[in-house]
């Protein structure tokens, strides 16, 4: 054997590496070849040659997927995965990532691989239940989560992403009634709390605080628990029942829920403390409609987005015109625009200053939009809303040039072209705000630029023992974004009441079985090219004039052909790590 050959302690048979042609079909096949210089062929070469540090130093055994397409294309049968493997524990630590992409992105840290293998296994209830740990409510995130961790899923490098999002609300609608044997309220601490706002960031806080022991009160300005789950995400994307079933199950595990209890208006911060309190989160949310300066927007048949959302959420008669203009680019204005045609408008028109690719509305709820017949007008703003004894009639746009100044602050720029569009309703939905009236000299809360300011890790605020998250003190964002927020600062509430302030017991991953085998890292034929299971939705002809959900939910082989694309990077690493050993 030539001593430039690696040994056998770390490739076991070498004999395999003398069957190597070089023939590059295993590059050529690799759906990362190219990518920082990445190339199977050159790896195999140095290792021929015993440059085995030249590679294993650099980030090249990470690029990879090992998604086996190199296998499957090799016409010697060498399995190449068996040779990259190995050198990832030889990679200096900077190269190797802390855990998997999907886990790292989502701001909740859901384990996505575990559930993603339960699923596959065909055990939803474990699934569910293994969500549940990390977030209060899986169906409704199921549904309306942003899932960032789609966008880094490693599986999107080989071909299409894993449906993350659809599976963890396939696992939710197939669980059954497990919540209560899945989540218990920890033993009695004693300590009081009281969670202003039952929106996602406060219910969350409710939810693992009572899992902690503690006892929970939350107070709700509305007369439903929600938030802008409730009076901002139409019903065709998240339903009722949903919804309401999800909070339920919260409120089940022993916490007190006061509606119609508005602060500022029915208590402040000090009346709580009076009634023994001994922490305050404010999960306020933005519920109110940003309203700008605009001639003509005074108009009985002008409307504002959250307002015109919340109105229909409750079942309030609302008369739209045959011609309505939407102006926004965002999710709200998308939901505007859909809900608008859901509810008698004959066209409906978006106009926003972003451009196509601007525009920060999901790019699939704009899609959503266009199927359904929405016309989207990019770049362009409003300059006035044309009346005429108060009713309108038109609306003038500017063309926008640029949405962000040099510094990527907004700054819209506009030229001198101007059009003209004959409109008869406008519904302005151009962003959210939070109702602070209930700031006065008793409540030294500190806000800054229309938020309140937090502490960076432990969300409390200016006044000792009150803490707050979610849009009140981050902005308006996802509703992952509002939870992570409640985990957070139950965390923070927690250790203030003397608690440890965990949440989560850490687990390492399953490793005894994935669809009932010990996880080998063995690729079957064909799996680098298993493709995306497409989501069942409602047809686009059945979803006017009505409310009905629009996206399906997988049924059971569809669910475990899905999840079993995953490429089980947690458990990737965790080989790596033992080969350390």
């Amino acid at each position: 054997m030539d001593n430039n050959m690696p040994s056998s302690d770390m490739f076991g048979d070498v004999s395999m590496f003398r069957t190597c042609e070089q023939c590059g079909y295993c590059s050529s096949a690799c759906p990362v070849t190219g990518v920082n210089d990445y190339n199977v062929r050159r790896i195999i070469r140095h290792i021929e040659l015993g440059l085995i540090d030249d590679i294993a130093n650099t980030p090249f055994p990470w690029f990879c997927t090992t998604c086996g397409r190199c296998e499957s294309a090799c016409p010697n049968g060498i399995a190449i995965l068996d040779i990259i493997r190995p050198l990832r524990k030889m990679a200096p630590d900077e190269f190797v990532p802390d855990g998997p992409p999907c886990i790292d992105a989502c701001p909740a840290k859901i384990n996505i691989p575990g559930y993603l293998r339960l699923i596959a296994e065909g055990k939803p209830e474990e699934a569910y239940a293994l969500i549940l740990e990390k977030v209060p409510f899986p169906g409704i995130l199921g549904r309306v989560c942003t899932h960032p961790c789609e966008e880094l899923c490693r599986r999107g490098e080989v071909n299409e992403s894993v449906s993350i999002c659809a599976l963890k609300r396939f696992a939710a609608d197939r669980a059954g009634d497990i919540f209560s044997k899945a989540v218990k309220p920890g033993d009695d601490t004693g300590r009081k709390v009281a969670v202003i706002g039952a929106g996602p960031a406060g219910l969350s806080v409710a939810f693992f605080l009572r899992k902690k022991g503690h006892q929970v009160t939350i107070f709700e300005a509305n007369s439903k628990p929600g938030g802008m789950m409730r009076f901002g995400i139409p019903y065709y994307r998240l339903p009722e029942q949903v919804l309401d079933r999800e909070i339920d199950q919260i409120l089940g595990l022993g916490i007190e829920l006061k509606t119609g209890m508005k602060l500022g208006r029915d208590f402040n911060i000090n009346y709580l403390k009076n009634e023994g309190y001994d922490a305050v989160f404010l999960g306020l949310g933005a519920q109110l409609s940003r309203k700008i300066e605009l001639e003509g927007s005074m108009s009985d048949n002008v409307l504002w987005g959250i307002d015109f959302l919340k109105d229909i959420s409750e079942g309030k008669e609302i008369s739209l015109k045959e011609n309505v203009l939407v102006v926004g680019g965002g999710n709200v204005a998308v939901d505007v625009a859909l809900t608008a045609l859901r509810v008698g408008a004959g066209k409906v028109t978006m106009a926003c200053l972003e451009s196509m690719e601007e525009m920060p509305a999901n790019p699939w709820e704009v899609e959503m939009a266009l199927e359904e017949g929405v016309e989207v007008l990019p770049s362009w703003g409003p300059k006035r809303i044309i009346c005429n004894n108060g009713n309108v009639t038109g609306v003038e746009l500017v063309r926008c040039t640029s949405v962000f100044d040099g510094s990527g602050n907004f700054c819209p720029a506009f030229d001198e072209t101007t059009e003209t569009l004959d409109i008869d309703q406008v519904i302005l939905a151009i962003g959210q705000t939070t109702d602070f009236s209930f700031i006065d000299d008793k409540t030294p809360l500190n806000i800054e630029k229309d938020l309140i300011a937090v502490g960076n890790r432990n969300q409390e605020t200016s006044i000792p023992g009150v803490f707050a998250g979610g849009d009140a003190a981050e902005g308006p964002g996802a509703i992952i974004d509002a939870v992570a927020a409640g985990q957070r600062a139950a965390g923070a509430i927690d250790k203030f009441l003397g608690g440890d302030g965990i949440l989560f017991k850490s687990k390492a991953p399953d490793t005894a079985s994935v669809m009932g085998e010990e996880y080998t890292g063995k690729r079957e034929q064909g799996f680098a090219d298993l493709s995306r299971v497409q989501i069942p939705v409602l047809p686009v002809q059945e979803r006017r004039n009505s409310f009905a959900e629009v996206d399906l939910c997988f049924d059971d082989e569809q669910a475990k052909i899905e999840a079993h694309r995953c490429l089980q990077c947690d458990l990737e690493l965790l080989l790596a790590k033992e080969a350390e050993n």
